[in-house]
């Protein structure tokens, strides 16, 4: 009867145990994801954020292909000089960054501006709000990052957006 007792002890009891034990250390063994250099198309899109405003955005305005955005970039107030990205960093109007909802954050995207040729590398390291995607917006430039592309007066320019790869630190131009 002893025996019994034990064995079902060891079914109900230890049994359960063991498999719990075993599901926790194989969640801590759990690896980082690293990012090529190369986008595909299920590392492309920041998933989360074009569900979200898919209804709202204008696909006339904006045309979009698997590391290649053509639209209207606009860039930053001075205002925001020294506030928290998306990424938890302090944004600066002197530093080579910038805002889209296109790109998963520390993607390093080249932007042309498609009037006058100039290109500028920089890091997608904060979030736009929603009602620039609705105006056809597909970028928001540091204003470093701008003044290079040289802007039109009313703050807004066509460009092309390439993306290039990932990083956490920001593009350095090569005068620097």
């Amino acid at each position: 009867m002893q025996k019994i007792q034990n064995s079902r002890l060891v079914q109900y009891l230890i049994q359960p145990l063991l498999l719990l034990c075993f599901i926790v250390i194989a969640q801590c063994g759990h690896a980082q994801q690293i990012y090529s250099n190369t986008l595909t198309t299920e590392n492309y899109l920041d998933s989360v954020n074009i569900k979200r405003y898919k209804h709202k955005i204008d696909t006339n305005r904006i045309k979009i292909e698997i590391n290649h955005i053509e639209g209207v970039s606009s860039f930053y107030s001075k205002n925001l000089n020294g506030t928290k990205t998306s990424t938890g960093e302090r944004f600066y109007n002197n530093k080579y960054t910038a805002a889209c909802n296109l790109f998963k954050l520390n993607t390093i995207v080249r932007v042309t501006n498609m009037q006058n040729g100039k290109t500028v590398l920089v890091r997608i390291n904060d979030r736009m709000h929603p009602n620039m995607l609705k105006k056809g917006r597909v970028i928001d430039l540091s204003q470093s990052a701008a003044k290079q592309l040289v802007f039109r007066s009313n703050g807004l320019v066509k460009v092309m957006v390439d993306a290039i790869g990932y990083s956490k630190t920001n593009p350095k131009l090569d005068e620097e």
